[in-house]
């Protein structure tokens, strides 16, 4: 059919499409702002680290030091060799693949619920604080979830579309689906998830079976390195122990940059945890169920696994997939409120997120003690009071791959323990230099040395000479430095007798 001249158009802003672009504008000035003006944080470096070996000495690092896939990786390698970019610019590659996550969001949104609802949708994702936080960053994190929106985008296009162009659509999905395990092993959760959507109308959907078997075909060479992997991953906190908060996790899952005056009342992790529960619920009711339930079925799949399993699977990057869909949740319960007389409440729903996205993404942004540590200030630190002689060791050890090649850190000696079974290698070598200045740098050090091991043999054995911290909110972006002078002479200290005052670098 012809359209006639006469016939209008649908408003860009009636059909949402105007809304698409002003996601996709403010998700792209949050994640490019100062891009690359932060310092690599510790993951970036250890990708770095992994990526500019050989492919096949990259599978075997990743089987036995990491736990994840080793495709990242793979790519990363191939980039480093064809780009040749200086590491910190590689962060406009998944920024800029994060904005298909808010695109797809609105195109999923858009065909389920309407405009109003992908309108909302696509804000919220742009918008978001924690992906704000982890989009900025070349890590797998963002690269999982706009693939995980995409592919359940696909597998919509797919299945509503005819003839070539319907092949085409089940084509790129089967690529997504084989790229989502592969990426990051949280990837086959949303692949399972899609599975019981295509069983459940196979007749129509079995292309997207096809795909998902080749999901797990591609994963079976792999296995070898699956059964090294598994006994260490998951071992970053047990959830069934005390210090475990799960109101905190929902919180932590969708904010970064909150004040601290927030969070220091335990109210407000509980009210935060069953406002978003309690919205994406009735969002998931308000779509009966689809596409919106089984998006998020794998979250709850992971709660019950790392009981099961004693292995944090709900670790709060691991579950940044899922962020779409509680927005697409938010997207359904405000346009269904907004075809109300209870449209107050949908203004409610928009001001709250509209005040949290507000506060926090410009403290990401702008405000240094929200972010990660910042290296080039551990740099200047150490440039402006280092000597030629002096050595460094650093706890936990990935440290390493982010300032191995810094100015002040090159023409140095260094060692960094990555794991509880280095530290007593670690004071040995520190042992060997008697008659040198010792710059002991820690971030993270409960990951190689809980006990503060070479800390309490540096205090014990050598003088402080300066101290340092940079601030952070959260522990493991704090950053201590400490100087200790050389050994004294025929023993050692038993007890520190100089007090050094602690400053910000």
């Amino acid at each position: 059919m012809v359209e006639s001249a006469g016939t209008p158009r649908p408003s860009v802003w009636r059909d949402g499409r105007a809304w698409l672009w002003i996601a996709i504008a403010a998700g792209a000035a949050c994640r490019f702002w100062d891009l690359t003006g932060q310092s690599p944080f510790i993951d970036e470096g250890w990708v770095f680290h992994i990526a500019e070996h050989a492919p096949h000495e990259i599978l075997q690092l990743v089987a036995h030091t990491d736990f994840h896939p080793p495709l990242f990786y793979l790519v990363t390698h191939a980039l480093l060799v064809w780009l040749r970019w200086p590491v910190w610019e590689y962060r406009y590659l998944t920024s800029t693949f994060s904005l298909i996550g808010i695109a797809a969001t609105w195109g999923i949104g858009r065909r389920l619920f309407g405009p109003t609802a992908a309108a909302v949708a696509a804000l919220g994702v742009a918008l978001d604080p924690a992906l704000v936080e982890w989009d900025r960053l070349y890590r797998m994190y963002a690269v999982l979830t706009a693939l995980t929106a995409l592919s359940w985008w696909l597998i919509l296009e797919a299945e509503n579309s005819v003839g070539r162009r319907r092949a085409w659509w089940w084509a790129a999905y089967a690529l997504c689906a084989i790229a989502l395990p592969s990426t990051q092993y949280v990837g086959g959760f949303v692949v399972a998830s899609q599975g019981l959507y295509a069983l459940a109308a196979w007749r129509r959907r079995w292309p997207a079976l096809v795909g998902q078997v080749m999901a797990g075909l591609a994963l079976l060479p792999w296995l070898w390195a699956v059964r090294i992997q598994y006994p260490h991953g998951g071992l970053v906190g047990d959830v069934r122990a005390p210090g475990f908060s799960w109101a905190a996790l929902v919180r932590s899952t969708l904010v970064y940059g909150e004040p601290p005056t927030w969070i220091v009342h335990w109210h407000f992790d509980a009210l935060w945890t069953l406002a978003v529960l309690g919205v994406t619920a009735a969002g998931v009711v308000l779509a009966r169920g689809g596409v919106l339930a089984l998006w998020l079925l794998p979250a709850a799949a992971q709660a019950a696994l790392s009981f099961a399993l004693r292995k944090d699977l709900v670790v709060p990057r691991y579950l940044l997939c899922y962020v779409p869909a509680v927005c697409l949740a938010l997207g359904v319960v405000v346009a269904r409120l907004l075809a109300t007389p209870y449209r107050v409440a949908a203004a409610a729903l928009l001001g709250g997120w509209g005040a949290v996205c507000l506060v926090c993404v410009p403290n990401l942004l702008f405000v240094p003690y929200y972010q990660f540590p910042d290296w080039y200030q551990v740099n200047a630190l150490l440039l402006s009071r280092e000597q030629p002689q002096d050595v460094i060791i650093m706890v936990q050890g990935a440290e390493y791959w982010v300032v191995r090649n810094f100015s002040a850190f090159r023409s140095h000696p260094m060692n960094g323990p990555a794991l509880p079974s280095d530290i007593p290698g670690a004071v040995r070598w520190v042992d060997t230099f008697p008659r040198r200045r010792i710059w002991y740098i820690e971030n993270q050090p409960g990951f190689a040395d809980p006990q503060r091991g070479v800390l309490r043999h540096l205090a014990a054995t050598r003088p402080l000479l300066g101290a340092w911290r940079q601030n952070r909110m959260f522990a493991e972006d704090v950053v201590r430095i400490m100087l200790y002078g050389p050994r004294p002479a025929g023993r050692a200290l038993s007890r520190q007798k100089s007090v050094v005052k602690t400053r910000s670098p």
